[in-house]
């Protein structure tokens, strides 16, 4: 079922916003990045135009070398040991330094470099994203706090925050989680854990519960509490949106969330109710495993049957197209 929503969003795909876009997205968004329009923020102007002369793995991308902050201005880039501790803040080595990996936080060197407020970006005009990843090294807060129409957009928002003030000014976990809630996010998931062991004797021998200094957070809006609160309707939402937002359940395996979003959107009249009786069976958010059955070496036979199921969920033009195409027994 989610797998058909793949093939009926590739008009219009799923919007992300990937601030501080070095390298490429996690393997996660695999099973979806052919709907994936994206736009990736890097200061390292060489790694954009890297990126934008590749073939793209996307439905379409583009890479900007802007330094994203929650204002325009001009602030100092700390230019740390390791290129993956690189801020506009500075570490916070008083602190630091009672880790083992201290010293990769060491100030090499210290770079002017202009910041754009992310609601002054021109090229975001009319881009109205689904989801929001930002890796930017304690400046989460500035930047979401500064979204805007764009935050009021998204369904999905990755962070990877710090759960002590690893730089000096950082926005902590806890005080994102505030923020999230009060409009209308809730905390999903948590993934990748650092954990860091003490620069002590001990450091060589960690036991897998050391302290963890920072981890990705996965916050989705909830639709259903803001429902509550008399606020969907301001939203807009229409039928693409609602599958767009399940099908990022599904990417992300909150199926029962996902499932109590679909109750919602078809008493909205975003789903039919053959949709939503198609919901209500588990395999059919599988999106993983889906994109793996059709891809793998399965007998013609079971692919068909699949399809055949598929095809009981799809509109009449596009199911008779399919069988045309296919010639799949009706």
């Amino acid at each position: 079922m989610i797998f058909s929503y793949i093939g009926q969003l590739k008009s219009v795909g799923i919007n992300l916003i990937d601030i501080g876009s070095s390298g490429s997205l996690d393997s996660k968004w695999a099973p979806i990045k052919e709907l994936i329009n994206l736009v990736g923020f890097d200061p390292n102007r060489e790694e954009c135009e890297r990126q934008n002369k590749l073939p793209s793995q996307y439905r379409s991308s583009v890479f900007l070398p802007y330094a994203v902050h929650g204002k325009d201005g001009v602030e100092t880039l700390y230019k740390t040991r390791s290129i993956y501790c690189y801020s506009l803040l500075k570490p916070n080595k008083q602190w630091l330094d009672r880790f083992a990996f201290h010293d990769l936080f060491d100030v090499r060197g210290e770079e002017a470099i202009a910041v754009r407020a992310i609601d002054k970006i021109e090229e975001l005009n009319g881009f109205s994203p689904d989801v929001i990843k930002i890796d930017v090294q304690g400046l989460e807060l500035p930047i979401l706090s500064k979204a805007g129409r764009l935050l009021e957009s998204a369904f999905y928002v990755e962070t990877e925050t710090g759960f002590t003030a690893n730089y000096v000014g950082e926005t902590t976990f806890s005080q994102l989680d505030a923020f999230m809630q009060a409009n209308g996010f809730l905390m999903f998931d948590i993934n990748t854990n650092h954990r860091i062991p003490r620069n002590n004797q001990f450091k060589e021998r960690p036991t897998g519960k050391e302290q963890i200094l920072w981890a990705e957070a996965v916050w989705l809006k909830d639709y259903v509490g803001l429902e509550r609160q008399g606020k969907f309707d301001a939203l807009g939402l229409d039928e693409p949106k609602a599958k767009k937002i399940l099908t990022l359940c599904a990417l992300q395996q909150c199926y029962d969330f996902g499932f109590e979003l679909a109750e919602l959107f078809y008493r909205k009249g975003l789903l039919s109710k053959q949709e939503l009786d198609a919901l209500a069976n588990i395999e059919a958010w599988d999106i993983h495993g889906m994109r793996s059955e059709i891809a793998s070496d399965v007998p013609v036979s079971a692919k068909i049957r699949f399809l055949a199921d598929l095809l009981g969920v799809l509109p009449d033009r596009l199911r008779n197209a399919i069988h045309k195409a296919s010639g799949l027994p009706r």
